[in-house]
């Protein structure tokens, strides 16, 4: 169950988004983007862990945030032949669209970012493990989705 501290009762504006962004990661950087805002900066899961430059790009009209790992690179693991969890073009895939698990109602800071950071943890043990631990299922995308929204 989503508390209030991840949901509001209307929708966030893009001013708000990007307000809490910034008190939450101060160090991220926010641009404007054609019909949004994204975030470029750097998340580590594990003090022991990369320190991954992600970035995040969201356009209200399309309705979720979209999460990209841009350095370093993601790779897929010695034996496997694609990594767990991702849509093509490797962005990750941190909740199930359609279910309402994230909507325009809660803050991009208190659920995109600690999920993609979470996400990256799973990642890095499952180049220990072999498995994937983070659980959750992995829809199936269209290509136009998935293109990276660099601007």
């Amino acid at each position: 169950m989503v508390t209030k501290y991840f949901k509001t009762k209307r929708k966030l504006t893009l001013a708000e988004q990007r307000y809490f962004m910034s008190e939450v990661v101060p160090e991220f950087k926010c641009d404007k983007i054609s019909g949004g805002l994204s975030w470029t900066g750097y998340l580590q899961p594990a003090p022991i862990s990369f320190n991954y430059k992600v970035k995040i790009v969201y356009r209200p009209e399309s309705y979720s945030p979209k999460a990209y790992v841009l350095e370093p690179k993601l790779f897929i693991r010695e034996g496997e032949t694609s990594i767990p969890h991702v849509y093509s073009g490797q962005r990750p895939c941190l909740y199930l669209p359609g279910t309402r698990e994230w909507s325009p109602l809660m803050y991009i800071s208190k659920t995109i970012v600690p999920w993609l950071s979470l996400w990256l943890f799973y990642y890095e043990m499952w180049h220990i493990t072999g498995e994937w631990l983070g659980g959750g299922v992995h829809p199936t995308t269209n290509k136009e989705e998935d293109t990276l929204e660099i601007e």
